[in-house]
């Protein structure tokens, strides 16, 4: 922190002069640190939370002060300038960062520090109990992945929706103002971890292959179990919510700087023509693609946050464009010198001054803001974007959404069993072939034709497919109409994403699943050995409930591994009764086999075998 002293009389003692600096101190600092900390006091006032100085911010603000989040308060210091010359005139603020219980992290606006009026001020919000470095997703990568998005909204205002109503993550397609917003602020977690003063937890982890594996490991088991023929759920959908976010936070690493959002992900035929397709969207949303498999059609490239951060990520470390520097009055405008900017600051500058100008809501808009406001780099742009869109020809085209009634989706991945429904929509200029197949009287040949003259001006377009029939044109736009009116009453009837629905769906089958398992489980147990209904029941729900339990909330443990959980924590430790008690070898061979038996069901109920 910046030292700062508070003037005094000059006949005042030593004592009170002390005690006064000591009063002043936090204050003064708090106004002129790069990064102040705050805590909750649980009050709030004009509708905004009373915070006040976090009372030890030393660990947090040691990890924060250094590495990429360190480079940031800087960045943040010349944007608050910017922002003052150029529109508010008001004084710079610091970054401010709260520590609370919401768990999460989130950009958020105004609030009081004790009486002093911050209403117009920007804050990071982060879970106090979070991990601060050294963990795929710490506080040292949120950070700055949230500074972003309150960056953003400052320059180029608060963006409208999209056109999707699907929860965002990673890999879903959404819309491109949703992307661009999530995709931008994403890539900073890349460059958290890849800078050479981060802390060296975080810096380790960008060679970590166990982590890397185990992401690998979880996307194909979670793709095996959607893929299988199994109509229970599985360990790794079972377990969604225990395993997802982690495992995201690996992918936002290691499958966003190789770009794998931005290939197809492989559909099995059987999935493509199932009656339900919900589990083949989900596995066209949630794992990284094949870097074998084709590229995803550019549309969609821009509708995905992954494909977006990997863009924003090779845009931020490539040479040519950080070294390209402006002139003078440039940098004037963030109160700043050529001579004082790194090469990585002057391209962030170079973003920062286009997002304010040219105010882009998306991807797409930003390229085009960037090249009409730095012409001469249109050349580096440009061959940016076609390596990333992978040679693809990229044109403006109109989004046209559609909310499809027949076919419903989850609120979020999370929702893997739709306990809380939305319609599916979708823009057809972005579409997959999932979404026309969920169209009811959609053929496999029809949906190919619809794809191959993409793209389209309006739906009256898609009158140039061959063999496309009028009462398919007819349900499109219906379609349409239907996304108009689920705009006009989105304000009073929005999904709330709550846990608490979601975990009673997974709740509701962990029940079913348990209880079946341990009556086959008692069932085998007493048919080996003759003891009372009630013991066998006990022995059978024990069995099955370790099964299931070791397999729903490490679904990393292998199926054998989960069926001999109960055998060693309850099988052998009876077996040694019988041995040392009843001395009957018969009867201890007996015990073991009838927990052996008791644990086969859950075993084979929880684990696709085909």
């Amino acid at each position: 922190m910046t030292q700062s002293h508070c003037l005094y009389p000059p006949k005042m003692s030593a004592a009170t002069a002390l005690l006064l600096w000591l009063w002043c101190f936090p204050v003064l600092n708090a106004a002129e640190s790069k990064l102040v900390i705050l805590t909750e006091t649980g009050q709030s006032r004009d509708g905004v939370p009373v915070l006040k100085l976090h009372p030890n911010p030393g660990a947090i603000a040691e990890v924060l002060g250094r590495g990429f989040s360190g480079r940031l308060f800087r960045l943040y210091q010349y944007e608050q300038e910017y922002l003052r010359l150029a529109s508010s005139g008001s004084k710079p603020e610091p970054a401010y960062l709260l520590l609370s219980n919401q768990v999460g992290g989130f950009p958020r606006f105004g609030f009081y520090l004790d009486n002093k009026d911050k209403r117009q001020a920007a804050y990071v919000d982060l879970l106090k109990s979070g991990p601060i470095r050294g963990r795929f997703g710490s506080m040292d990568q949120i950070f700055a992945h949230e500074l972003a998005h309150i960056m953003v909204r400052q320059l180029a205002g608060e963006s409208e929706p999209g056109g999707s109503n699907q929860t965002h993550a990673i890999g879903v397609r959404t819309d491109p103002r949703q992307a661009f917003q999530e995709g931008f602020a994403e890539h900073f977690q890349i460059m958290a971890i890849d800078d050479p003063d981060a802390d060296p937890a975080t810096r380790s982890l960008a060679f970590n292959a166990s982590w890397r594996k185990m992401a690998e490991d979880q996307a194909l088991r979670y793709r095996c179990e959607l893929q299988s023929r199994w109509f229970l759920p599985g360990p790794t959908r079972m377990g969604f919510l225990v395993w997802f976010s982690g495992t995201e936070q690996v992918w936002r690493y290691f499958a966003v700087k190789a770009n794998a959002f931005a290939h197809e992900v492989e559909l099995p035929e059987r999935m493509i023509a199932a009656r339900d397709l919900y589990p083949a969207y989900l596995l066209q949303n949630a794992v990284p693609g094949d870097l074998r498999s084709p590229p995803k059609s550019v549309p969609v490239l821009l509708s995905t946050e992954g494909v977006v951060s990997s863009f924003f990520y090779q845009w931020a470390t490539r040479e040519s464009i950080q070294q390209r520097y402006r002139d003078a009055e440039f940098y004037a405008r963030f109160g700043t010198t050529s001579a004082e900017v790194s090469p990585l600051e002057n391209c962030y500058l170079k973003l920062f001054h286009v997002l304010f100008t040219s105010k882009p809501a998306d991807s797409a808009a930003l390229i085009e803001g960037y090249k009409s406001v730095f012409p001469d780099e249109s050349g580096l742009i440009d061959a940016l974007v076609q390596e990333v869109l992978f040679e693809q020809p990229h044109q403006a085209v109109p989004a046209i959404w559609l909310a499809n009634r027949d076919f419903q989706v989850g609120t979020s991945l999370f929702d893997q069993y739709r306990s809380l429904p939305r319609l599916h929509t979708f823009d057809l200029n972005a579409a997959t072939p999932i979404d026309l197949l969920s169209v009811p009287g959609m053929t496999r040949s029809l949906a190919t034709l619809i794809l191959k003259n993409a793209s389209y001006s309006s739906l009256q377009d898609l009158r140039r497919v061959p063999g496309l029939p009028q009462a398919m044109l007819d349900q499109f736009l219906e379609m349409s109409r239907e996304m108009d009116r689920l705009k006009s009453e989105s304000a009073e009837n929005e999904t709330v994403l709550s846990i608490g629905v979601i975990l009673k769906s997974y709740a509701w089958r962990a029940l079913g699943i348990l209880v079946l398992a341990s009556a086959a489980g008692a069932l085998l147990y007493r048919r080996l050995r003759s003891v009372r209904w009630m013991r066998a029941a006990a022995n059978g729900f024990a069995a099955s409930f370790l099964v299931l339990t070791l397999a729903w909330l490490t679904t990393g443990t292998d199926a054998c591994i989960a069926f001999l959980f109960p055998i060693f924590i309850l099988g052998f430790p009876a077996v040694l009764w019988q041995l040392a008690y009843q001395r009957k070898v018969a009867g201890a061979a007996r015990v073991l086999f009838a927990w052996i038996a008791a644990a086969i069901p859950a075993t084979l109920l929880v684990y696709p075998w085909f």
